[in-house]
């Protein structure tokens, strides 16, 4: 096969793993829901500075991501593809950048090695396909590092792209946009040059590009909002994410370790032989990778508060140095890397045909893609011991394998989840929809799901307790409940009516 049918492959595969049946699902709660409807709320009241969700102003993230949104909207309209579709599009402009980076410094092996293994992860299929602001995210601060080494090694004009996808950054989640483009380089000109690199980074001119495109938002809002944007966006969302534990999302020192593996399998397992070369080959794109990722990973696992995506943005780093490991000429690391990915992909398969008679015992029987996928896991278990005995990798057809278990919970295994989880609350928003007033709300009792005010188009009173739901029943003012089924027979003591009940969740309405 030719090199430009490769590529043509290769970039097929990233469209169809980013846009297949993108908007199929419902949107998930909490983070892609309330996206979608803060931005459903921008458009519908013309306010294109200030997010609101349910009404109030929401300060977790900056605007760029809900004009990406908003724009969407407009061009397909409302829709579950419409929330998404800029992360899937980040995702292809990301994939292609990388591509091309790496063309440019490496060989054309390495180029696709380093898009096949970050496409054909777990990673890339979440958060291309979620409406959330990491891809987008990770685009940028991508894009800026590239430029940023570009400046050092094809010409000064490359600073301005580093500022101003830097900018873009900052524009769509905060500070994080500035400390790792500005980090990551510092250290590798301190490591490489020494005191006297860091120049190399300063450019006014740039600065001020910088300045042009990040200011005029964070400033119309300070004049909007004043001292509340200051302690709800950066002391709050920033500093506190960071020192204290939020909404429970906490997790041990080796969290992210324990992510690259799962959310990178089985690629990660040429990480090392990637880390080696480093040192072995003295590269300076693969010293740059290994800062990239090291420092952000090394960053949010002393934050207090962990989540998988945070570290999204190393991913494009970790996948140059996956690509270097998989062209690793010694046999002991390949075959190292071969061993994990057939134990762990054994060891998979062997779970999903145990577990299906186990989970029927307790009630799940949304089971049927299990025996597809332990077929998937034990087909990668087969390629890893040819490879090993025979000392031939397969990468294509490992990379056909990882492909089709990417589009089996595509398939499957998202509208299982989607049916389990939003199904039912879709279901009663349109109710509460169809049923409620043009000015009733619709109350839930100890939930946080914004798929709900998403899908109703009613603005959601949220009880937290006993005490707040009767004064809300007591006011007259809204009939319909959305609660846990747990707490029906406490809410019927109040006078409410049972409507349905669908898994795990309970539709009442006042009498």
């Amino acid at each position: 096969m030719t090199k430009s049918n490769i590529v043509v492959l290769v970039f097929a595969v990233v469209l169809f793993v980013s846009l297949f049946r993108l908007g199929s699902v419902l949107l998930f709660d909490v983070d892609e829901a309330v996206f979608a409807e803060a931005t459903k709320e921008m458009v519908e009241s013309g306010d294109y500075i200030t997010a609101t969700y349910n009404g109030d102003v929401r300060y977790d993230k900056p605007i760029f991501f809900y004009w990406m949104m908003a724009l969407s909207y407009k061009t397909f309209g409302i829709t579950e593809f419409g929330a998404r579709f800029p992360s899937a599009l980040a995702g292809c402009l990301l994939a292609a950048a990388l591509f091309f980076f790496v063309r440019h410094f490496c060989d054309f092996s390495k180029a696709v090695y380093s898009v096949l293994s970050m496409v054909l992860s777990i990673y890339y299929l979440i958060y291309s396909r979620s409406a959330v602001t990491d891809m987008v995210l990770t685009l940028f601060i991508t894009l800026s590092l590239f430029c940023f080494y570009l400046s050092l090694k094809q010409g000064r004009r490359f600073i301005y792209g580093f500022y101003a996808f830097s900018a873009l950054a900052f524009l769509t989640k905060g500070l994080i946009g500035i400390v790792f483009p500005a980090v990551i380089p510092l250290i590798f000109l301190l490591v490489t040059e020494g005191i006297g690199g860091v120049r190399k980074m300063i450019n006014f001119r740039a600065a001020l590009l910088f300045l042009v495109i990040s200011v005029p938002w964070y400033a119309a809002e300070y004049a909007v909002k004043g001292n509340e944007f200051i302690e709800q966006f950066f002391i709050k969302h920033h500093f506190k994410r960071y020192t204290e534990v939020i909404s429970g999302h906490k997790g041990p020192i080796y969290y992210y370790l324990a992510a690259l593996v799962a959310g990178l399998f089985p690629w990660v397992a040429f990480l090392p032989a990637g880390i080696r070369k480093i040192f072995k080959e003295k590269d300076p794109l693969l010293l740059f990778a290994g800062i990239w990722v090291t420092f952000i990973v090394v960053f949010f696992s002393f934050a207090t508060t962990k989540l998988p995506d945070y570290i999204l943005s190393a991913i494009p780093a970790a996948s140059i140095l996956v690509a270097a490991g998989m062209t690793e000429e010694g046999l002991k690391w390949t075959r190292s890397a071969w061993v994990f990915i057939g134990l762990i992909s054994a060891a998979a398969g062997l779970a999903f045909v145990l577990l299906p008679p186990y989970l029927a015992q307790k009630g799940i029987t949304d089971t049927g893609w299990m025996p597809i996928t332990a077929a998937i896991a034990l087909a990668m278990t087969a390629l890893c011991c040819y490879s090993f005995f025979t000392s031939r990798p397969l990468y294509g057809a490992m990379s056909s394998v990882m492909f089709v278990f990417l589009m089996t919970l595509v398939v499957t295994v998202l509208p299982m989840a989607s049916n389990n989880l939003q199904d039912a609350l879709y279901k009663y928003s349109l109710y509460g929809k169809e049923k409620a007033g043009v000015d009733e709300r619709i109350i839930t009792y100890g939930l946080n799901k914004p798929s709900i005010v998403f899908y109703s188009e009613h603005k959601v009173a949220a009880a937290g307790g006993i005490d707040t739901l009767q004064k809300l029943i007591a006011e007259g003012r809204d009939r319909i409940v959305i609660a846990k089924a747990r707490d029906t027979e406490q809410l019927k003591r109040l006078g409410l009516v049972v409507r349905d009940t669908d898994k795990g969740y309970v539709l009442l309405e006042r009498n």
